[in-house]
C-alpha cells in the first residue's frame, strides 16, 4: 500500500511539475511504457523527462526533453506519410510482371512498364464466329475457354459457312494474348488493323473445328 502511494505521488508530480524528493527507480517504468505505447506524443516524453529530473537522472532527462522538442518541431506523422507516398510513387514507376492463366497448364508471363500498365485493357473482348455451319460450335468453344483476361462477348455466324480453316483475328495490341491462344487451340493467326465495335479479337471457326479442344 505504501509503495503504491509513493508511485502515485511520483506520477502526479511528473505530470504537474511539483518538486519532490527523488522517486524509486521502478517508479519511472509507467511513464516509460507510456512513451513506448505512443512514441509520437511529445507530452509523454516531457513527463518522463520531468520524472527523471526529479529522480536525479539529469542526463537521461535532458535526452527525453530533446526528444519531446524534436517531436514538437517536426510533424513526424506527416513526415512518415510523405515517405510512404514517395515509396508508392517509386514503385508505380517500376515495370510490373503480370501472369495470365490461359488454360489448365498454360500461362502467359508479361513484363509491363508503368505507362503500358495504365493503357492495357483489363479484359480483352472476344467474338467467336461460326464459319462452318455446325450447330452450336461457337457456343461450345466459348464454354470451354477459361482464359484470364479474355471474355467472350459475342457469338456470330460467317455465312455461307464455307470457311475452310479456323483462324484468330487480332489487333496489334492483343498480339501476345493471340499468340498464347493460338498455341493452345493450334490455329493460325491473322492480324487486322483494329477491333470491331463488338470485340477486340475474333476466332473464326472453319471446317477443321473438330480439331479444337
Amino acid at each position: 500500500m505504501k509503495k503504491s502511494l509513493i508511485t502515485s505521488c511520483v506520477l502526479l508530480a511528473a505530470c504537474s511539475g511539483v518538486q519532490m524528493e527523488a522517486p524509486l527507480e521502478d517508479n519511472i517504468t509507467p511513464l516509460e511504457q507510456a512513451c513506448m505505447r505512443e512514441p509520437l506524443d511529445p507530452e509523454h516524453w516531457e513527463r518522463l523527462a520531468a520524472a527523471l529530473a526529479i529522480a536525479g537522472q539529469r542526463e537521461r532527462a535532458a535526452s527525453m526533453y530533446m526528444q519531446a522538442a524534436s517531436l514538437r518541431k517536426h510533424d513526424v506523422q506527416q513526415d512518415y506519410a510523405t515517405l510512404v507516398q514517395a515509396r508508392d510513387e517509386a514503385v508505380a514507376d517500376m515495370p510490373r510482371t503480370q501472369v495470365r492463366r490461359l488454360g489448365p497448364a498454360l500461362v502467359e508471363v508479361l513484363r509491363i512498364g508503368a505507362d503500358q500498365a495504365s493503357a492495357l485493357p483489363a479484359t480483352v473482348r472476344l467474338e467467336i464466329s461460326n464459319g462452318n455451319g455446325v450447330t452450336g460450335a461457337a457456343a461450345r468453344l466459348a464454354r470451354s475457354l477459361d482464359v484470364e483476361g479474355l471474355q467472350t462477348v459475342r457469338l456470330s455466324n460467317v455465312r455461307p459457312f464455307v470457311v475452310p480453316q479456323s483462324r484468330i483475328e487480332y489487333a496489334l495490341g492483343q498480339r501476345q494474348m493471340a499468340r498464347a491462344l493460338a498455341q493452345r487451340l493450334r490455329i493460325p493467326l491473322q492480324q487486322r488493323s483494329g477491333g470491331t465495335a463488338y470485340a477486340d479479337m475474333r476466332i473464326v471457326l472453319g471446317h477443321d473445328t473438330r480439331s479444337l479442344k
